[in-house]
């Protein structure tokens, strides 16, 4: 697996959307292409991909301070999941974050998920919440 950085408006952000909204979006009736991603310039995208440069996983990292950043929009695709991909492209971004100091990251992960965050020491800070609709619960690490 290679992981590597994806600039706004590439192809591989264009492969980055439509994996967001096949895994994020589409399961909630929702289409991440409604949405105004102009936002998302100026945010760090992500993705892990195979030999064939086929993207398996991506997420997105917002830098919020010299040393605090946010992790959000984190998909893996469907047949790949449950291999250890989420984990790889989250250590990853954990990786390039440290290295520019950003040492606090804070998440807001669904309910579904948030087994999987505390494996990787992510902590529950806060009371459940919805975001598009669904539960959630912000983590830090």
């Amino acid at each position: 697996m290679i992981f590597k950085s994806i600039e706004f408006g590439s192809d591989d952000f264009r492969k980055e959307c439509e994996l967001r909204d096949r895994v994020l979006r589409a399961p909630l009736g929702l289409s991440l292409f409604d949405e105004d991603l102009e936002c998302e310039v100026a945010q760090q995208h992500f993705g892990l991909f195979d030999d064939a440069q086929n993207l398996v996983a991506c997420a997105i990292a917002i830098l919020l301070s010299p040393t605090q950043a946010r992790i959000r929009q984190m998909a893996v695709r469907v047949a790949d999941q449950k291999q250890g991909f989420g984990r790889q492209i989250l250590r990853g971004i954990e990786d390039r974050l440290s290295a520019s100091g950003h040492v606090q990251v804070y998440l807001h992960a669904r309910m579904s998920a948030r087994r999987f965050y505390e494996k990787l020491e992510y902590a529950t800070t806060g009371e459940e919440f919805i975001e598009v609709g669904i539960s959630h619960i912000r983590m830090e690490k």
